[in-house]
């Protein structure tokens, strides 16, 4: 009974994960499954079992790791169903019950240990255990034959099967079983030849599968399943071919491309969809050398890299490609010179005119302030001044100085100034007092004259 007390270790196992799937939040189960996973490959690592990184060797490796706790379980399942077997044959009908349905709990597709437990529960509490088994093989029988004369084969064959389940030794059950099999597999070979004749492969394989399994040794199926299968191969290469020629055409290059995939991963050798896909791939390398050409005639460095990168993927030159993309880079390093030094003679030039105009403001306060010190000093140094205010007073006749030469000069401007500012009394009043510091100042005089003609002496 060690058997069973491990299968209720086991189905206490599968009823907490219930549980705890049932009570816990399954975004919290699936981290911790996840969380499990990489412990699992952490310790794997360590029994050197080789590097475990990429998603498909884990995929694989998970893959391996169900198979393998499958088959462990199938194989506790099967000891457990022996000892539920051994308490049916004493007639200890609860017992063999009560494990069969542990067994069911974990794979409810257990057939055995289904036909085991019905038996059960119709034989409990029976006064004559082995009479009552006998009846019950009998039964089964005799519905069995009732059911194989009304051409219900399938139901015959269950029937006969439960009996032969029940009882492994009752030769009369083996025998009509083995017989009403190899009636069903003739049925579903002639199905088969049927649906082949109207030339639907696919569904003549399934029915052949079929009756190879209810009879492994029917007579040169599986020669004709494999050519079948070949010519089923074949005609679904060539409708996806088609279709790829169809999507080609159409102008959908990448979908004609992977149903030329699908094509070549069932039919390696297909010369056909090798031809047609290298011309495919042919044609998308060019688009995309072309396009990236003129994106580099546009200036668009990087798009243009871009899309002679994507024309290596479809098979184009890779020295070529190193080629054209080293030239767009180094395109991309003249253009950034250029904007960088284009940025330098900007910013010097604006340094430049700052300066200038920095300059140039300071020449004008500087002219400003000697004119406004020109005219104090003249006020100041002119005859007959009383005061801040007093108007400067010419020189003593017949006397010209220097410096009275340089004072009715700058009078004179001052007059050209007011002139030109229509302040044509102002510029009388100053080119007087030119002809007062230097009688003989021409430019005075002719200014004082063109006033008069224009505006009169009254002005």
């Amino acid at each position: 009974m060690n058997r069973a007390l491990l299968l209720g270790s086991l189905f206490a196992l599968v009823a907490a994960s219930a549980a705890a799937q049932d009570m816990g939040d399954m975004g919290d189960l699936n981290r911790l499954k996840n969380k499990d996973t990489d412990t699992l490959f952490l310790d794997m690592s360590k029994v050197n079992l080789g590097p475990i990184s990429s998603d498909d060797d884990k995929k694989k490796f998970i893959y391996t790791i169900q198979l393998e706790k499958a088959r462990i379980t199938r194989k506790m399942l099967g000891d457990v169903y022996e000892d539920a077997f051994d308490l049916y044959k004493k007639g200890e009908y609860e017992g063999a019950k009560e494990l069969t349905s542990k067994i069911l709990a974990i794979d409810p597709t257990y057939e055995d240990a289904s036909i085991l437990q019905r038996a059960s529960i119709e034989l409990d509490g029976s006064p004559r255990p082995e009479f009552s088994e006998r009846k019950l093989v009998e039964d089964r029988f005799d519905e069995g034959m009732a059911l194989y004369r009304q051409g219900r084969l399938v139901e015959a064959a269950d029937r006969w099967e439960e009996a032969v389940k029940l009882a492994p030794y009752n030769l009369k059950a083996k025998y009509w079983l083995k017989k009403c099999r190899i009636a069903m597999a003739e049925e579903h070979f002639r199905r088969g030849q049927r649906a082949y004749r109207q030339h639907r492969l696919r569904a003549a394989l399934d029915q052949w599968y079929a009756a190879l399994v209810l009879n492994p040794k029917f007579p040169r199926l599986s020669q004709v399943i494999a050519k079948v299968e070949t010519e089923a191969r074949e005609e679904e290469a060539n409708a996806k071919l088609q279709q790829a020629l169809n999507l080609y055409s159409e102008g959908h290059t990448v979908e004609a491309l992977k149903m030329l995939d699908d094509v070549l991963e069932t039919g390696p050798g297909n010369e056909k969809a090798q031809r047609l896909m290298a011309e495919i791939r042919a044609e998308m390398a060019a688009q995309h050398v072309a396009a990236g050409r003129q994106l580099y005639e546009s200036r668009k460095f990087e798009a243009a890299i871009a899309e002679w990168k994507d024309a290596v993927n479809y098979g184009y030159d890779t020295r070529s490609a190193d080629q054209l993309i080293a030239r767009a880079k180094e395109e991309m390093r003249r253009e950034e010179q250029a904007k960088r030094r284009a940025a330098e003679l900007a910013q010097e030039r604006a340094e430049e005119a700052k300066k200038a105009a920095a300059q140039k403001a300071q020449e004008e306060a500087e002219a400003k302030k000697k004119a406004q010190e020109a005219q104090a000093a003249a006020a100041q140094s002119a005859p007959g001044a009383s005061g801040s205010g007093a108007a400067p007073a010419a020189p003593q006749p017949g006397v010209v100085t220097e410096d009275a030469k340089n004072k009715s000069q700058q009078y004179y401007l001052d007059g050209v100034i007011s002139f030109q500012k229509g302040d044509y009394n102002k510029a009388r009043d100053a080119w007087t007092l030119a002809k007062q510091f230097d009688p003989g100042n021409a430019d005075a005089e002719a200014g004082l004259e063109r006033i008069d003609k224009l505006y009169g002496s009254g002005q």
